[in-house]
């Protein structure tokens, strides 16, 4: 069972540097910022830039840090609906 995210909760918004900017990868804070303001920044205005996208890490205060792009997709999905968030997506059973 996965806990609901709270898209309100206050979070760092990181990403990892291109090696010819940061030739250690090392994460570089962008903003704290609202978990749906965080989601929404990643998906809306780094649509252009996939590297972007696919290095941001939300670091949460009340649990573990959010590294997957589709886990980030999924909380954009989900602050667009409107709806509560579960930590993960529904995995679709093939049965």
């Amino acid at each position: 069972m996965t806990a609901a995210h709270d898209l309100e909760e206050i979070v760092d918004l990181f990403a990892i540097g291109r090696p010819s900017r940061n030739p250690d990868l090392m994460p570089v804070k962008i903003a704290t910022l609202p978990l749906k303001k965080a989601v929404a920044l990643v998906i809306e205005d780094w649509s252009d830039d996939k590297f972007r996208q696919l290095s941001a890490i939300i670091q949460r205060r009340s649990g573990p840090a959010i590294r997957s792009l589709d886990d980030i997709k999924h909380l954009h999905d989900c602050a667009i609906a409107g709806t509560g968030c579960c930590g993960k997506p529904a995995r679709r059973s093939d049965s």
